[in-house]
């Protein structure tokens, strides 16, 4: 079993689209058995009463995954904030020991283990324990998912190059179109993070209408996954 996480530069920018491309790919393009995780989930409220930990549903659908959705997502928060603020607000302790059973159980079961973030590297979980201090745990080659358009080349960089410094592989960097840019920043983006980058760039995954909001056809994620990403150079870490 290899792992993949999802990291991202910032909250709302695309990691979950991009993930369930990926699942998409590995699954119905390689053949692979795909677990998936989302460790922590906040703003349940966002969905309405009764809301359930939504990305994880698209998650699991996107790559034909049966299990349950307690284990992908072990710590769901109703606030929308940061892991370890969202438990204090809760009162709930966060026990990483207990994550850790359930990746390495997933670890027997499926060929690869796609993990996604919230946020970014530096986001708390629990008190001096990041999403960075994770990656790390699990020994897991990274993916920087990034927003195209304007501001996303100096935090593409502040995030790859800490990551670096922590000694974590980086399979790539991602840019997820949110809308259909055409700005001159998104149109120069590329261009600029491969002159700056030390890990590769794998290239702009586009806008999929509703994607967002329910989960969508597997077979036009994996299409679009397929023909816009450097996907020999995620198979590589694999």
């Amino acid at each position: 079993m290899k792992p993949l996480f999802i990291t991202g530069t910032d909250t709302g920018i695309g990691k979950t689209v991009v993930s369930m491309g990926l699942c998409a790919f590995l699954s119905l393009r390689r053949g692979m058995n795909v677990g998936v995780m989302k460790p922590f989930e906040s703003g349940l409220t966002k969905g309405g009463q009764g809301a359930g930990p939504r990305d994880s549903v698209l998650l699991r659908e996107a790559s034909g995954s049966a299990d349950s959705l307690k284990k992908i997502t072990p710590y769901a928060f109703e606030a929308p904030l940061a892991p370890e603020v969202a438990a204090e607000l809760e009162g709930r302790a966060i026990d990483i020991d207990s994550i850790d059973r359930i990746y390495r159980g997933f670890s027997k079961m499926h060929d690869v283990v796609v993990i996604e973030g919230a946020g970014g590297v530096l986001v708390p979980i629990k008190k001096d324990f990041f999403y960075a201090d994770l990656i790390s745990r699990w020994n897991a080659p990274t993916i920087i998912v990034s927003r195209l358009g304007l501001g996303t080349i100096n935090h593409t960089l502040l995030t790859s190059r800490f990551l670096q410094s922590k000694g974590i592989d980086i399979a790539g960097v991602i840019l997820n179109d949110a809308g259909s840019e055409a700005d001159i920043a998104s149109q120069t983006n590329p261009g600029v993070l491969k002159r700056y980058l030390c890990a590769p760039f794998l290239g702009v995954f586009p806008h999929l209408a509703g994607v967002a909001e329910k989960a969508m056809d597997r077979e036009r994620l994996a299409d679009a996954f397929e023909k816009n990403i450097d996907t020999a150079a995620i198979l590589r870490f694999l």
